[in-house]
C-alpha cells in the first residue's frame, strides 16, 4: 500500500502555493504548449500562435464551465445556501466535464469570432488540442492525487492509499494510471499521418470509457462523496455521451475516407 500524505499548500518563501492549482495551471501550459508545437509542424507558425489565443479563449471558458457543472451536478444545495461559496474556486469544486465544454464552446467561439479557418481546419484543430490535452491532464490529475480530492472505495490493493479511517483508492491516481499508455501510444506515433479525427475520436472513447469504469470504485460513505443519480455519478452520464460522440467522430472519418 502507498503511505498516507498530503501537500495542499507549499511556501516558497513567504508566498503560498496551493498544490492543485499549481499542477493544474502547470498540465495547462504543458497542454498548450504541445498544441503550438504539433500546429506549428502540421499547419504554419502563424496559425499555431492563433492556436494559442485559442487555447487560452479556451481555458477561460473552461474554469467557468466547470465551475458551473459543479455547483449545478454535484452541491447545488449547498451553494444555494452559501452563494458566497460560489466564488471560492480556490477551495476547489471544478467539473472535469464541465472543463470539457466550456473549453470547446470557447474554442469554438474564437475560431467563428476571431479567426476563419474552415470547417476541414477546424476538424484538424480539434485532433490537435485533443492529442495536446492527454498530457496535461494527467500533470493537473497529480495536483489532484496530492491533495486526495477524489476518494474512492475502501481497499486492500497495493495501489491503495492508507488514509485516515482506511485505506482507500484514490481515484486521481487511477485515472493518472489509466491516461498514461494512451499519452506514451500518442508520444510514439506523434509524427506518423492519421485521418483527420483520429485523435480526438481515441481521447473521446478512452476517456469516456475510462472514467465511467473508474467512477464505480469513488467513495459513497464520506459526507462529501459524489452524488448518485439512479446508481450512476454525473460524470459517468457525461461520459457515455463522450464515448457515444468518439464513436461518431470514428464513423464519421471512416465515411470521409
Amino acid at each position: 500500500m502507498i503511505p498516507y500524505f498530503q501537500f495542499t499548500v507549499v511556501h516558497l518563501g513567504p508566498i503560498p502555493i496551493q498544490v492543485w492549482g499549481f499542477f493544474v495551471a502547470l498540465g495547462m501550459l504543458l497542454s498548450v504548449f504541445i498544441i503550438y508545437k504539433r500546429a506549428k509542424r502540421l499547419f504554419s507558425k502563424e496559425v499555431a500562435e492563433k492556436l494559442i489565443d485559442m487555447a487560452s479563449y479556451a481555458i477561460l471558458f473552461g474554469l467557468v464551465f466547470s465551475r458551473v457543472f459543479h455547483i449545478l451536478f454535484y452541491d447545488l444545495s449547498f451553494y444555494l445556501a452559501h452563494p458566497i461559496d460560489i466564488i471560492k474556486v480556490w477551495e476547489g469544486g471544478l467539473s472535469s466535464y464541465g472543463g470539457f465544454v466550456g473549453a470547446f464552446l470557447g474554442g469554438l467561439y474564437y475560431a467563428r469570432k476571431k479567426a476563419s479557418f474552415s470547417k476541414k481546419d477546424l476538424s484538424e484543430i480539434l485532433d490537435i488540442f485533443a492529442f495536446g490535452a492527454v498530457f496535461g491532464w494527467i500533470v493537473g490529475r497529480v495536483g489532484c492525487f496530492l491533495i486526495h480530492d477524489h476518494p474512492g472505495t475502501l481497499s486492500h490493493s497495493l495501489l491503495a492509499l492508507k488514509s485516515p479511517g482506511g485505506p482507500r483508492l484514490d481515484m486521481a491516481l487511477m485515472e493518472i494510471l489509466a491516461m498514461i499508455p494512451l499519452a506514451l501510444a500518442f508520444f510514439f506515433v506523434r509524427k506518423k499521418k492519421f485521418s483527420t479525427g483520429f485523435f480526438a475520436g481515441i481521447v473521446a472513447m478512452y476517456y469516456g470509457f475510462v472514467r465511467f469504469f473508474l467512477d464505480f470504485y469513488r467513495a459513497t460513505d464520506l459526507i462529501y462523496s459524489d452524488v448518485r443519480i439512479l446508481g450512476l455519478t454525473p460524470a459517468q452520464y457525461f461520459s457515455i455521451v463522450l464515448f457515444c460522440l468518439g464513436v461518431w467522430i470514428f464513423l464519421r472519418k471512416k465515411k470521409s475516407s
